[in-house]
Parts: structure tokens; sequence; C-alpha cells
């Protein structure tokens, strides 16, 4: 019944990452992502029903559009296997539950934040409500109230005064109200520190490597994003553990 139901959820996170993939294709360019076909870069032909089936199309066609016969890049297929992958674990380790759909959303909900804000340098309101809808159903269903509002304001609330220095931007603070609701305050700290070690490992190669200067304006957001995924796939495992030292 298990494998049955990871199917099932992978089948549906695939599609949920197709649509990220377009969100990522067509928000930076400006364009709806509600109206019109998706089609062919290169040559304009729109996609049937069957060309538009998440990763088995791509398979299917080799890589290369059906009417062109040019390339087709791999990157909505990539960001579709994760969003699926990613998610149908959610799904594994929680289960059909609460939790576990509430974390399987946000998972996916994160790994389009990370897309855009590597390429926007914007984090969408839409995006932290999802996470802050999902967090509230889990809040009522647990009763984890006081957990979620402290959440909400533990980090959120030192990134604010950062951003209202200039130190980041209003949309890390969002993300990290949303997920607080979502984890609570001790889940939600974990994966704060998470992303800023993430961050400034990160930061650091890329200095080493010459590729961004020390002022360089650097996304915090997909940082963020892989802390708070951590936290909810090892966060419970990560502080019983440390609390089993004291």
């Amino acid at each position: 019944m298990k494998i049955l139901t990871c199917i099932f959820a992978f089948m549906i996170f695939a599609c949920v990452g197709s649509f990220i993939g377009v969100c990522f294709d067509r928000i930076p360019k400006g364009e709806k992502i509600w109206r019109g076909r998706s089609h062919c870069d290169v040559c304009g032909k729109k996609l049937s029903v069957l060309e538009l089936v998440p990763i088995i199309s791509f398979i299917c066609l080799r890589g290369r559009c059906h009417g062109c016969k040019e390339k087709i890049s791999p990157v909505s297929t990539f960001i579709e296997l994760a969003t699926a992958t990613l998610g149908t674990l959610m799904i594994y380790i929680y289960g059909l539950t609460v939790q576990g759909i509430a974390f399987g959303l946000t998972t996916a909900i994160l790994i389009e934040i990370t897309l855009l804000d590597y390429k926007t340098m914007e984090i969408s309101d839409l995006a932290c409500g999802l996470i802050a809808f999902s967090g509230l159903a889990l809040m009522i269903w647990n009763g984890s109230y006081i957990s979620s509002l402290i959440g909400a304001f533990c980090v959120s609330v030192p990134f604010l005064i950062m951003a209202l220095a200039g130190g980041m931007g209003l949309g890390d603070v969002k993300l990290m109200a949303a997920v607080g609701i979502l984890l609570g305050w001790k889940q939600t700290l974990l994966a704060a520190f998470f992303g800023i070690v993430i961050g400034c490992i990160a930061a650091l190669i890329l200095k080493l490597r010459k590729k961004r200067g020390w002022k360089s304006e650097i996304p915090f957001g997909p940082f963020l994003c892989v802390g708070s995924f951590l936290s909810m796939l090892v966060g419970e495992q990560i502080l019983s553990f440390y609390l089993s030292l004291l």
C-alpha cells in the first residue's frame, strides 16, 4: 500500500514540478504562466498533450522536439524529477498524513522559490503564503499554536532588522516567517542555522574561485530553502540527538 501511495505521490509531484518549470521559464521573461500553451523555443510548435507528460515525454522524444528535431533543454525535466523525488520522499517518511502532505507541498514550493530567487532575486508573496497556509493547517492539526507563533517571529524578526539595515531582502523575512509557522520555533532555528552555514560556505567557495567579490549580491533565499528542507527531513532527529546529550 505504501508503494502505491509513493507512486501516486511521485506522479502528482511530477506534475507540480512541470508547473514549476513553466514558472521558471516564463516569469523571468515577464510572460503569463496561466495563458498560452507550452511550445518549442526553436520552431514555435505548440506541444501536444502527450508531449506535456512530465519526465516520460522527454525520454520518449529522446530530448528532441517532435517537429524540428532540435534538442530540448533538460532543465524542466530535471525540475520535474527533483520535485517528484523530494516531494515523494516526504510522503514516504511521514506517510499520507497532514504533516506528510504539508511537508511535501512545502518542498515543492521551496524548489520554486530557490529557482526563481536565483534567477530574479525575488521571492513571491504567494509562495510564502502557501507555505504559511500549510503551516496553519499543520498547526491546527497538531495543536502546536505556541511553537508556531514563536516560530513565526524567532528568525523573521532578526532578519527584518537586517533587511531594514540593507543586509538582506524582505522576501527572506517573509519566507522564514512562513517556515516558522510550519516548523515551530526549534526546527525554524535549525533551518536558519543550516541556511546560514551553507550560504557562508557557498559564498566562500565563490570568492575563492573568484566568481564573485565579497560585495557581490548573492540571493540568500536558496540557502534558506535548503536549510528548511533539511530541517523538515532530519530536524526532529537532530534535535532529539542534541537534547539527549544534555
